[in-house]
């Protein structure tokens, strides 16, 4: 089912083409490429460029069988085909056990099972039509979630920026996935020589719906990431397994791999006169070639 339900897809052109998580052919790293030609090209064009990173909560966990099946069906999968998954999702339960002390069993009517060959992608069914509700440049690595957007204003970019948002908010609402607001950061990207002022609107994670009564419970400011950030670890964002800082220099991705580099190659010093050549050989591919080895394009 597997199988087929991919070549479905595929050969109907059906997931977002920016959607690089799960799939044949595709990887973190044309992600990254993908992002930082965005990036590049509002440098080349002397424009700011505000990047969003969404992050959410349990997202595999939290997927709703109803609103799921009413996207396959939207993606042509009907008849026989449709009543399998009905199928397949319906009458799951889960108990809890512990020390052989088992807790009632509970029927399960939310998530897209972990580790499962159908889970990734039904998850990527689920998720596929994000991008459609907003104008942002969205790109996506399974629930993993950037956008952004450029401009020359600052202020006008901020305000297309929270009005983008505002509806992908409710999208995440309708769907009923919960966004981490915590976790969520932007940065804004530009040239060293573009400055930022400090009375520049926050951009804000807003889930009003408009013709709603205005609720300001469900407006969250979001943090920005930058360079001069008073916490270290706010001063560039983890993408992928890259440190992008507000500049594009990588300094803070390139210290993170030196360090990390610098630890492994104490443990192998250490272990030099006690482990034969090919030992070493081991050491140094489980410790050192997987980073220096990911993303070099980047």
């Amino acid at each position: 089912m597997s199988v087929k339900l991919v070549n479905h897809l595929d050969f109907n052109n059906l997931l977002y083409k920016h959607q690089y998580g799960f799939q044949r052919n595709k990887s973190t790293e044309h992600n990254l490429i993908q992002a930082l030609n965005y990036i590049g090209q509002a440098f080349n064009e002397n424009k700011y460029c505000i990047g969003v990173f969404f992050d959410l909560k349990k997202a595999f966990d939290v997927c709703s069988h109803e609103i799921l099946l009413m996207k396959l069906e939207r993606m042509g999968i009907r008849g026989t085909a449709l009543e399998w998954f009905k199928s397949y999702l319906s009458d799951r339960t889960q108990f809890v056990d512990i020390n052989g002390n088992h807790s009632s069993e509970k029927k399960i009517k939310i998530s897209i099972l972990q580790g499962s060959i159908l889970g990734p992608i039904l998850f990527l069914c689920y998720i596929n039509d994000l991008y459609r509700v907003t104008d942002l440049f969205t790109l996506m690595f399974a629930d993993d979630t950037f956008s952004a957007k450029s401009g020359s204003d600052l202020n006008l970019l901020v305000q297309d920026v929270n009005a983008e948002i505002n509806k992908m908010a409710i999208w995440f609402r309708a769907n009923k996935l919960a966004v981490n607001k915590s976790k969520t950061k932007y940065m804004i990207f530009r040239t060293r020589g573009k400055k930022v002022d400090t009375n520049v609107p926050n951009i804000v994670f807003d889930e009003n719906e408009r013709d709603c009564p205005f609720n300001p419970d469900f407006v969250t400011i979001l943090e920005r990431y930058h360079n001069n950030h008073q916490n270290s670890d706010g001063q560039a964002y983890k993408l992928l397994g890259v440190y992008l800082d507000e500049h594009l220099t990588f300094d803070a991705h390139v210290n993170h791999l030196c360090k990390k580099l610098s630890r492994s190659l104490y443990c192998i010093k250490m272990a030099k006169n006690n482990i034969n050549p090919p030992g070493l050989r081991a050491l140094y591919f489980a410790l050192i070639h997987s980073h220096l080895s990911y993303c070099p394009i980047i």
